[in-house]
């Protein structure tokens, strides 16, 4: 067997175990093969959120202002069906009446209203250790980056979902929560993204990737993705470091800039063995690649935030509901058409 086919069935398997126990509407294959899709639509909501917004201010004050830091402000209040909100309002109070608004574009494989707050996300309480909490929300996680984004730019188009997987097999319980929003410095909107892999940091180990004799075959190399030498192998990056962290978790910043985006990351794996990523994004159907606001340096101070914890109180859950709003459950194939649906005549 050579060694292109090890690393395939090495994969498959790996893939296999995470999906035992999982419910369909969160398998990590499923995840997987839907993320680009929703990159692409979450592009979309922002690009319309910042055109929206922009185009409600010329209509009712007749030029458009940009505040130094503060983004496009509406002047046509609640009855636009537009509004924005700055990371420090949403780290500032969970208030309902602070809560940012924002359009989206309908979506055609949805027939509800693209404008609807999804609501509260279902929760997934904790046991042992973690009894008393919940699942990390999609809502908690996007709040979590709000705070922890520059203060003064405006944030929107929340989408996100969240649920359990089992990574090393059915009776291993871990925590994963994705989410998006747009942020906009005043110069436009960008894309932010943000996951969270409970306990995924366990199938990462030093020396695994290509498996030996003895070794676990489910572990991925460690080495092999935390290296910038053997990750950046064809130069797709042009900024790649690596390093360990005072509390001895491991940081990666990478950023790229091809094929009309632009993009920085902060890949995190910390000691409890959870993985965090955060990137933001520009150029694609935002419009031209324009120089991202936000730098690896405050993307790193972002993804090493106290928020991003895998088990939460329901209070913080209640406060993320309440504050990232309007929010859209992005669960993989939620916006599917049902299949059991009887067919209409067209």
């Amino acid at each position: 067997m050579d060694e292109l086919e090890c690393d395939g069935r090495r994969l498959s398997t790996t893939f296999d175990r995470a999906m035992r126990g999982v419910g369909p509407e969160l398998g990590t294959l499923v995840a997987g093969a839907a993320e680009r899709g929703r990159s692409i639509r979450r592009r979309r909501r922002a690009a319309v959120t910042g055109a929206v917004a922009a185009v409600t201010v010329l209509a009712v004050g007749g030029a458009l202002a940009l505040q130094p830091g503060g983004g496009p402000r509406a002047a046509a209040g609640p009855a636009s069906g537009t509004a924005s909100t700055s990371a420090a309002a949403a780290t500032a109070s969970p208030s309902p009446t602070a809560a940012p608004t924002t359009t989206r574009k309908p979506r055609p494989t949805s027939t509800r209203d693209p404008q609807a707050d999804d609501g509260p996300e279902k929760r997934y309480p904790g046991n042992g250790a973690n009894a008393g909490r919940v699942a990390l929300t999609g809502h908690a996680a996007v709040l979590a980056v709000v705070e922890g984004l520059p203060k003064g730019g405006t944030t929107g188009g929340y989408a996100g979902y969240h649920g359990p997987v089992g990574w090393k097999g059915p009776e291993t319980v871990d925590v994963l929560s994705a989410g998006t929003l747009s942020y906009d410095d005043g110069k436009g909107p960008v894309q932010v993204d943000v996951k969270f892999e409970g306990g995924l940091g366990a199938l990462f180990r030093p020396g695994s990737n290509p498996p030996g004799p003895g070794r676990d075959p489910y572990t991925i190399g460690y080495d092999d993705r935390y290296t910038c030498e053997k990750v950046n192998v064809s130069r797709q990056y042009s900024h790649c470091e690596v390093g360990k962290l005072p509390d001895g978790s491991t940081l990666m910043l990478t950023e790229r800039s091809d094929d009309g985006f632009r993009s920085r990351t902060a890949d995190l794996l910390r000691k409890d063995d959870n993985r965090i990523t955060l990137t933001v994004f520009s150029g694609g159907v935002l419009g031209d690649p324009r120089e991202l606001p936000l730098s690896l340096e405050q993307l790193k101070a972002a993804v090493t935030g106290q928020g991003l914890q895998e088990w939460i109180t329901p209070e913080r859950a209640d406060q993320a509901d309440r504050t990232i709003r309007p929010f859209h459950d992005d669960t993989p194939g939620r916006d599917a058409p049902d299949p059991t649906a009887p067919a209409t005549a067209g």
